[in-house]
């Protein structure tokens, strides 16, 4: 089982909403996410390195535990949402991860209505 820190664990955690947000996982999505994903070495200190197969371990472990959490309605999914949040606050720049949940909501050639929302929710909470 492959266990990043907090801070990783909850950035990928973010962008992979974007993949089982529109409750479809398709393999361009994945593919932007494991590109994106290697992105994070540059900005969040790891314990582990951040590698293709571990990337990929990761999805597969959580993506059950991520569709549940879409699934639990506004409220339930609002309070879980803000300790994933509540993990990156101490971050000075969100921006990067705007730009990775972005890549992967467009991988598949269009910006479904759930991940504008995902998109929406996560800038209110990461901008200046």
């Amino acid at each position: 089982r492959t266990v990043f820190n907090r801070q990783v664990n909850a950035v990928l955690t973010l962008i992979a909403l974007s993949i089982v947000a529109d409750k479809r996982v398709l393999s361009s999505e994945i593919t932007m996410f494991v590109k994106c994903a290697k992105l994070i070495n540059k900005k969040i200190v790891s314990d582990l390195p951040i590698t293709e197969a571990k990337l990929l371990a990761w999805f597969e472990n959580n993506r059950i535990i991520l569709r549940d959490k879409v699934n639990l309605g506004p409220v339930g999914f609002e309070r879980w949402f803000e300790t994933i949040l509540a993990d990156i606050s101490d971050f000075e720049d969100k921006n990067f991860i705007m730009d990775m949940i972005e890549k992967i909501a467009q991988a598949d050639g269009e910006v479904h209505v759930s991940e504008t929302a995902l998109l929406a929710l996560v800038a209110r909470r990461v901008s200046p």
